[in-house]
């Protein structure tokens, strides 16, 4: 059994006539290897280029059904780009944050920007660039894109399908898709709300049986083998995950989330085995995991339920919840790992930011207040290159910088328009004083 395609389902749009927004970017590139005949220039010509940026933000207009890209360094809109569709996208940073995908699922659109800010591995010195955004011409037409996922190098989208079109798995990377290609994609038999991960050389994919009507959401799990892009199916897990919703792993386990507990694979164990575990003793009665949060390099993975938080750990084929807990009353409104898995934090509807500290005690957390208005509906992006979080509070139209380890607000953008979706652009982080052998990782 053995479903796979190459290349998605794609279509090349025009390239727009882009009118920028209230500021012009001016393209900045700090030098050009191998532009100069001096000598004093040939000893330049392997330095390293360094530039000093906070990063864009992407942010979608609904007044003007258009994308918007900001520069953080003085809040400025330096571009914005039309989207086909009609439908208000979900934004997501690639791996890398170069790129981002704008999922419009009810239009059955992807889209990419390219946010102009990138590195390239010279061999022996790294160099950076800072260049106008773009609207990529390669889109992703699959019925239903739905949920995304970003991991080592490469990302995917669960397209969930319809009840004339199965679902499927797309993968990209960054390179293909300024190639406009996917790297390959998995048909399933069924149409469904599911989910997928991409781990290492297997990918793990939901199953729904036709014999299953109350509900698209899948039952169980399947497991491909990825080589040189193509996929083969290997096996279908035995044990059960009825109403499966919500997916994630760290360096040891994968978990899905279901109505009665979680199954939870052993990415160890040369075989993937698959456990079943109950929910945790007090979880609220007719609530379930429906989303789970996890870090490469954290032990323990956050579960949801309704409104509660787990810290989860699958340990000698056994699991442990740890309730985190929040004020009285408040209700998570975001949360996530930090990118370099120090804390997991939640923004709460009552305008605090709660962390707590993942490689100690789950058993405390410290919060702090970032708007003293009400806040009911964010988006959050954290940014790969320093230690904050941007939180765009959507009611009162304005993006708040979070430095979450010292607990401070840094400042504000105002926005002069209805936004909506969130996403940080940036340079990867890497250590500009060292020692460059041409071991360094390219973009994908």
């Amino acid at each position: 059994m053995n479903s796979t395609k190459q290349k998605g389902s794609k279509k090349l749009r025009p390239q727009p006539i882009v009118k920028l927004g209230a500021v012009l970017i001016s393209v900045a590139i700090l030098s050009a290897c191998g532009s100069s005949s001096s000598s004093s220039d040939k000893d330049d010509e392997h330095a390293e280029t360094h530039i000093e940026t906070e990063g864009r933000l992407a942010v979608f207009d609904e007044d003007a059904q258009a994308l918007k890209v900001i520069e953080l360094e003085d809040g400025n809109v330096i571009d914005s780009f039309a989207l086909d569709g009609t439908s208000t996208p979900r934004l997501y940073s690639l791996p890398g944050q170069r790129y981002i995908a704008a999922i419009q699922r009810g239009d059955n659109l992807v889209s990419f920007i390219d946010s102009g800010l990138y590195t390239e591995d010279h061999g022996d010195h790294l160099h950076d660039y800072q260049e106008a955004p773009s609207l990529l011409s390669f889109m992703l037409t699959n019925v239903k894109p739905t949920h995304f996922e970003a991991g080592e190098g490469r990302a995917l989208i669960f397209n969930d399908g319809s009840d004339e079109s199965v679902s499927s798995v797309s993968v990209f990377s960054a390179a293909s898709i300024a190639d406009g290609e996917t790297l390959f994609e998995v048909n399933r038999e069924t149409n469904m709300h599911g989910a997928a991960k991409l781990i290492d050389d297997n990918l793990f994919v939901t199953h729904r049986d036709a014999s299953i009507t109350d509900t698209t959401l899948p039952a169980e799990v399947d497991r491909y083998s990825v080589d040189a892009n193509v996929a083969t199916f290997e096996e279908r897990y035995d044990a059960k995950c009825p109403g499966l919703h919500g997916a994630g792993y760290n360096h040891e386990t994968l978990i899905f989330g279901c109505s009665d507990g979680i199954v939870a694979i052993d990415l160890h164990d040369e075989d993937y085995s698959a456990t079943k575990f109950g929910s945790p003793e007090s979880m609220d009665d007719g609530s379930r995991i429906g989303s789970v949060y996890a870090h490469h390099d954290v032990e323990a993975l956050v579960t949801k339920a309704g409104s509660q938080l787990f810290a989860t750990v699958i340990e000698e084929g056994a699991v442990s919840y740890e309730e985190l807990i929040l004020d009285e009353g408040v209700t998570a409104l975001s949360q996530n790992f930090t990118p370099n898995g120090e804390f997991f934090w939640v923004v709460g509807d009552n305008a605090k930011i709660y962390l707590w500290n993942a490689e100690e005690s789950w058993a405390t957390s410290t919060s702090f207040t970032i708007s003293d208005s009400e806040i009911t509906s964010i988006f959050v992006a954290p940014s790969t290159a320093s230690h904050q979080l941007y939180v765009l509070d959507v009611n009162n139209q304005q993006v708040i910088t979070v430095d979450y380890e010292s607990g401070i607000i840094e400042g504000s953008i105002d926005l002069d328009f209805t936004p909506s979706g969130l996403a940080w652009m940036g340079l990867p982080e890497h250590d500009h004083d060292d020692e460059h052998e041409g071991e360094h990782d390219h973009d994908d």
